[in-house]
């Protein structure tokens, strides 16, 4: 089929299994070491190292969305087909979901490690959240990273603005949300890094996860509406 763009949608299944895997984990493995201050320390910049990782990998292949919410963007921003879109979305899922059922693996295989305890990286709040952030608290963290982290994206990705500098911005700016985000809700900014977690745990009969994430889908999505929006009317071409 002429408009099935194969390689980009393997691209963007291949770059959010790596985000996924190296992202949630370091926050699994750090998490087991029960140190939270080490957790902040190293999550951040494992998540920012990776994407930078990804976008010089497959960003001229795909664009090197890997997450959900980027998508919904660069389709509001007209860059990316309803089409495309969509089958990104489902990709990017995917992608996440092999990395999060190859965690599971891995981490049942290590002894002194409890997926009760640790997790699969899984973001929550309130009794789920290293800080008990509420359910708006939650809400609006989500909305607000996310929309930081789109917009960064969407300005360094633009065409007209693209310099070979572009993947270390937008890992500078995921490593930024992730130190603001991680004691609240684990920072998400990605609906298929927060589901992924959440479904294998569920499927193991493990935490509630799957019960608070809603959240992460729908805050993160909003909050990449609000980036384009602000993005087109900051643009000097829309």
């Amino acid at each position: 089929m002429k408009d099935f763009n194969l390689r980009a949608y393997l691209a963007e299944f291949i770059g959010t299994f790596i985000l996924v895997f190296f992202g949630t984990g370091s926050a699994v493995l750090y998490s087991g070491a029960s140190a939270n201050a080490l957790l902040i320390l190293t999550v951040p910049i494992v998540f920012g190292l990776t994407i930078v990782a990804v976008y010089y990998s497959i960003g001229h292949i795909s664009g090197g969305h890997v997450n959900p919410a980027v998508s919904l963007a660069m389709y509001f921003d007209n860059r990316i087909s309803l089409k495309d879109m969509f089958l990104y979305m489902f990709s990017q899922l995917l992608g996440a979901l092999s990395a999060s059922a190859l965690l599971f693996a891995l981490i049942s295989n290590i002894p002194n490690a409890e997926l009760k305890t640790v997790g699969l990286g899984a973001n929550g709040f309130e009794k789920a959240s290293l800080m008990n952030i509420t359910l708006i608290g939650a809400f609006l963290t989500e909305i607000i990273l996310t929309g930081i982290f789109v917009f960064v994206v969407l300005s360094v990705s633009k065409k007209e603005n693209y310099s070979s500098t572009g993947g270390l911005a937008i890992g500078g700016v995921l490593t930024l949300v992730h130190f603001f985000g991680i004691a609240l809700t684990g920072t998400s900014v990605n609906p298929a890094r927060s589901l992924a977690p959440a479904i294998i745990l569920k499927l193991a009969g493990l935490g509630t996860a799957l019960n608070q994430v809603w959240l992460f889908i729908i805050a993160p999505l909003l909050g990449a509406v609000l980036a384009v929006t602000l993005y087109k009317s900051v643009s000097e071409k829309h």
